[in-house]
């Protein structure tokens, strides 16, 4: 077989939910021993910048440590009670997706445009009309209008919506293996970042002269750092988040997925992950550029400081959507990061309705467990502080103000990732529908069987954009090939 017959049969395979490539472990081991390097590489920084008062901290937190020594066995307590709480709560979540997704959407929808609106007319009562109000005005407007066309005239994407929300809980709960992606991301850039920031500022420490006087080859090093930073930490984002999409599309086309099978095909993609990254993190320079810029505007007209601000935020915002669905094809079409690119800008325009919705509606469901959980956990964490408090004879206030802090803490620390694992669930399975469309829903699904005849009715009823699997041209309505490329089509 040809090496092209070889790479359109893998990407076909690819594409209906099978694991056509091996785990490249020569890839894996140097991403690894990437993480061990850059983490030595701050330990070493970290301690170049302690130096001499590394022994004083460590005298100061043991005697801060024997002046709460009463306090430690409660703070244990607290700190169970608080992980058992938020366990129970990821389960609990995960069933109110599973079995009301839909229900759960539309509450959330209405919650949100009444609380807007709620909002608009307190500001309005307490502090009359002013010209900011407009802001909040629109706000409530335009998520009105929205509510009322998703009910209405958009009510089969609002189903879909309902429809991938449920699957999203179902998936999370039958392939477990999704949440090491998901927690290891979180985990990993949390701490190569901490370590980034401590080598940035050692590097620049010993890089300026005792007279403080910086040259211009300082801002080219510190840009330089920067981009390579970003470039690492885009690289490692994107691999995290390429398990997840590998092993939630494969269950998505009815496949048995293991964490094996997710971080094979993220390593064998991890050349153009990088490549992807290395634009992203040119991107991230050029904004910090611009947010620089911006805040050393003070002594100058009001605008420049507000064109930079308003040139970083139309750059980020159209860099967000542009690549929207870029990853998943990197991972599931097995295309170059530079066609990824376009077929997602493609695809933004294609499905513009659905990606609006997940924008501001599926947003507004996670906007709401968080909101939920972090009121739950605060009453929680008061509660039990008093009631620890009355048990050991300790001061109330202190505990309550522990009580708080460690149970939002947790909830922040487990649910905040946990909810971001859901939204890269969620956008693998609109890209899923998204080819399922495409090909004229040539391959199976894990969409609930009713929904699934549905939204193929209603689509035959009002056909969507088809684009050829092999080169993505669009395949005009009735036609059996490609008129590109002369693939067969679907």
């Amino acid at each position: 077989m040809s090496e092209e017959k070889e790479r359109e049969a893998r990407i076909q395979a690819l594409i209906e939910g099978k694991v056509p490539v091996e785990l490249a472990k020569g890839k894996l081991i140097v991403l690894i021993g990437s993480w061990v390097l850059f983490i030595f590489i701050g330990v070493l920084a970290l301690l170049d910048l302690l130096g001499p008062q590394a022994a004083l901290i460590a005298t100061i937190f043991s005697a801060t440590l024997y002046g709460v020594y009463a306090y430690i066995v409660p703070c244990i307590i607290l700190f169970v009670i608080a992980t058992a709480a938020i366990v129970g709560t990821v389960w609990l979540m995960i069933y109110l997706l599973r079995r009301h997704g839909y229900s759960l959407l539309k509450f959330s929808i209405i919650f949100f445009v009444i609380l807007e609106w709620v909002i608009f007319f307190v500001a309005l009562v307490f502090f009359g009309w002013q010209t900011q109000l407009i802001f909040l005005l629109l706000t409530a407007a335009v998520g009105t209008i929205l509510a009322v066309l998703y009910f209405t005239v958009w009510k089969m994407r609002l189903e879909l919506a309902g429809g991938i929300l449920t699957i999203t809980g179902q998936v999370t709960k039958e392939e477990k293996e999704l949440l090491v992606p998901g927690y290891l991301k979180v985990i990993f850039i949390g701490i190569l970042s901490m370590f980034g920031t401590i080598i940035g500022i050692d590097l620049f420490i010993h890089m300026v002269p005792p007279t403080g006087e910086i040259f211009w080859w300082h801002y080219v090093v510190t840009i330089c750092y920067f981009f390579l930073l970003f470039l690492y930490l885009y690289i490692n984002t994107y691999f995290f988040n390429a398990i997840t999409t590998a092993i939630t599309y494969i269950w998505y086309r009815k496949k048995d997925p293991t964490f094996h099978d997710g971080v094979a095909i993220a390593t064998y993609q991890l050349p153009d992950i990088a490549v992807f990254a290395a634009f992203s993190a040119i991107i991230r320079v050029i904004r910090m550029v611009l947010q620089s810029l911006a805040k050393k505007s003070g002594t100058k007209p009001s605008w420049t400081g507000g064109g930079f601000r308003l040139a970083d935020g139309i750059i980020g915002t159209v860099w967000y959507y542009v690549n929207y669905f870029t990853l998943p094809s990197i991972v599931i079409e097995d295309v170059k990061a530079t066609t990824a690119i376009k077929r997602s800008a493609h695809r933004l325009f294609d499905n513009w309705v659905d990606v609006l919705l997940k924008e501001w509606g599926i947003s507004s469901v996670f906007n709401l467990l968080q909101f939920l959980i972090i009121i739950l956990f605060a009453g929680a964490g008061a509660l039990f502080g008093a009631l620890i408090s009355w048990i050991y004879g300790l001061d109330l206030v202190v505990l309550i103000i522990v009580g708080v802090i460690l149970f939002l803490f947790m909830s922040t620390l487990v649910s905040k990732p946990f909810l971001n694992l859901l939204n890269d669930v969620y956008l693998t399975f609109l890209f899923g529908f998204v080819i399922d469309k495409e090909s004229n829903f040539k391959y199976e699904n894990n969409l609930p069987a009713e929904l699934n005849e549905k939204l193929r009715e209603w689509f035959a009823a009002h056909p969507a954009v088809r684009r050829c699997q092999k080169c993505f041209a669009k395949v005009p309505e009735g036609a059996t090939s490609c008129p590109k490329c002369g693939a067969p089509y679907p």
